[in-house]
């Protein structure tokens, strides 16, 4: 009856009655409940089975005519006790409805002292106090909901009441009545104040619980976006290689007239060379100019397979792997796809790099960055030519501490200062429509800092545009590594030494 009774009141066992709460959420909130009752739960009762009986020593003093039957009736409580302990832990009901064992247990010691009060026959005894005890003490550590604390607190001041009956109609003098009614307003403020008190708990734990669930759902959401980054981040750099192939196939294109002009003049002259040959083979056996022939045909071959060969090393996507090479050997095979437009514009292309000045990294990558370059540099002189000055190009070189600045310098018409910080901006160009992808000078700056280094431009409208790339110097590794063996060495004989 009891149990059907506190099962069927709302928010009993359910203590989440908030909006708030998904039913996740609240799942997630009773169990953390139930694993924080149970623990406390199980330490507190076991500790009341042993002190209950120990306070048979107030009995010894207070009421020593019936000290012997209230030790009795301490030891079948605690056996009660044990009974709905072994009940609440040990069978499945008792699992599945531990909050109803929860106000059970305190009514158990409670019923008995009242029992003590009835026996006693004084209605103004100090009993009571230990019956709001054991309802303060187990109703905090239970974690009450404000109706569980308010059955229990109603339970046990019946109980009060029902015990304190009897000596009331027997009759009372002025002071014992003064003495029932504060006892009873005690036990009453007691009672509310611990019905309050569950109310205030239930309301820190429930807003608690939900400030962490707040925190938890922000972790679930920012490691899902970061993740989300991450693939965002994968696809960023797959579309950048891509871009960076097709801007080289684009760049191929666009030097194929000069690749073709590059390979057409050697064949040409192979073809004279051969026609020479088959002419000086009819008249003369041996000649001395037949084996001439033959080293140019040679030569005019050998050409051609270099270009072929730096053609197949520029456009070649699995040979990017970081080498040590000379500046000047990129800058070379720059110029040699921009033969054709060189030539064609007329423009003075001066090379002034030292063959000693050397840098580790992707040979075909540098390659594009020079290819770039010089082809921008050709097409703004060629669109806008130096007045009374001849138009030139300028690549230059030197050592600069742990880097190497190169610098690629035309005479055109320079870059507008409000302009030049958009530069490197991916799809930005100032050509017409159809002429450019806007992706030359991005890619340029993207390989550049790929490989630690970084390029600035600098410009004065009408006279100068001065492209600068700044990338770690070979020497300067190899002066490290250097130093580091010399060290490595030194430490080794102090070793031995």
């Amino acid at each position: 009856m009891l149990f059907s009774t506190i099962m069927s009141l709302p928010g009993v066992f359910d203590p989440v009655d908030d909006p708030s709460f998904s039913e996740r959420s609240r799942l997630r909130f009773l169990a953390e409940g139930r694993r924080k009752v149970l623990s406390s739960f199980k330490v507190l009762a076991l500790f009341s089975c042993i002190v209950f009986p120990l306070f048979g020593i107030l009995d010894y003093f207070e009421y020593p005519a019936f000290f012997s039957r209230f030790l009795n009736l301490r030891f079948i409580c605690v056996g009660f006790m044990l009974i709905t302990l072994f009940v609440c832990f040990k069978t499945r009901f008792g699992r599945r409805s531990f909050r109803a064992f929860t106000i059970i247990f305190p009514l158990i010691p409670a019923f008995f002292v009242s029992m003590m009060i009835y026996i006693s026959g004084d209605p103004h005894t100090t009993y009571y106090i230990g019956m709001i005890l054991c309802l303060n003490v187990i109703g905090f550590t239970c974690h009450w909901s404000f109706s569980e604390a308010l059955i229990s607190s109603t339970m046990v001041l019946l109980l009060y009441f029902v015990a304190i009956t009897p000596p009331i109609f027997n009759g009372l003098d002025t002071r014992g009545k003064v003495l029932l009614l504060s006892n009873c307003f005690f036990a009453f403020s007691f009672g509310l104040t611990v019905a309050l008190g569950a109310l205030i708990q239930q309301r820190v734990c429930r807003d608690e619980f939900l400030s962490r669930e707040k925190v938890r759902k922000q972790k679930i959401d920012l490691g899902a976006k970061n993740s989300e980054l991450a693939k965002t981040m994968r696809e960023l750099h797959q579309t950048e290689g891509e871009l960076i192939q097709s801007e080289k196939m684009a760049s191929m294109g666009q030097l194929s007239a000069g690749v073709i002009h590059e390979i057409g003049n050697p064949l040409n002259y192979s073809n004279q060379a051969l026609f020479l040959l088959r002419k000086l083979l009819r008249d003369h056996n041996d000649d001395g100019n037949v084996k001439e022939v033959i080293g140019d045909i040679q030569d005019s071959f050998d050409r051609m397979k270099t270009i072929v060969t730096d053609l197949r090393e520029f456009s070649h996507k699995s040979l990017e792997t970081r080498m040590e090479f000379a500046v000047i050997d990129s800058v070379k095979v720059a110029m040699k796809m921009l033969g054709k437009e060189i030539s064609d514009s007329g423009v003075n292309v001066q090379v002034e790099l030292d063959p000693d000045l050397r840098i580790e990294a992707v040979k075909n990558q540098i390659t594009q960055v020079f290819v770039n370059l010089i082809h921008n540099a050709l097409q703004a002189i060629c669109s806008n030519p130096p007045i009374g000055r001849e138009a030139a190009i300028r690549i230059i070189g030197h050592q600069s501490g742990a880097f190497l600045e190169v610098s690629v310098i035309d005479n055109g018409p320079g870059i507008p200062q409000e302009i030049i910080k958009q530069l490197f901006d991916p799809f930005f160009t100032t050509k017409k429509a159809g002429d450019g992808t806007g992706l030359g000078l991005s890619i340029c700056f993207r390989i550049i800092e790929s490989h630690g280094g970084e390029i600035a431009v600098k410009s004065e409208p009408g006279v100068f545009t001065k492209f600068t790339m700044k990338i770690h110097s070979a020497q300067n590794r190899h002066h490290t590594l250097t130093n580091r063996q010399i060290e490595d060495n030194v430490s080794h004989e102090h070793a031995i030494s």
